[in-house]
């Protein structure tokens, strides 16, 4: 994986434009990885919506992800130049009730069968 400092921060900036994006960040923040269905419950959004947004961050190497049978898997990209920058941010958004209650529902989802 090769990166381009300047541009590859410039993307990573652009990405963060979107709520959605950074609502996806930050529960996938909170766990090793998260498959596309559980975003889905959790945010009470589209597959589509929710495919979307993961594949721009995935063309901008901001997640990884990878397949498992019928699931697809996403996890923060660790080694993206910007990850720290990444890191401070989400820890900012932490203190947002948004974002609180995301990840009040994801914990809740978590307890019960998978829907997917």
């Amino acid at each position: 994986m090769t990166f381009n400092l300047l541009e590859d921060h410039a993307h990573f900036h652009k990405a963060l434009t979107e709520p959605s994006r950074l609502r996806i960040l930050s529960l996938l923040n909170s766990r090793d990885f998260l498959c596309v269905c559980d975003l889905v419950s959790v945010l009470e959004t589209s597959q589509s919506t929710v495919s979307r947004h993961l594949a721009y961050l995935k063309n901008k190497q901001i997640v990884n992800c990878w397949r498992e049978g019928t699931w697809i898997h996403y996890a923060i990209n660790k080694d993206h130049p910007a990850y720290s920058v990444l890191q401070t941010i989400l820890l900012g958004l932490a203190t947002l009730a948004d974002i609180k209650q995301d990840k009040q529902i994801l914990a809740g989802y978590e307890q019960t069968p998978r829907q997917c």
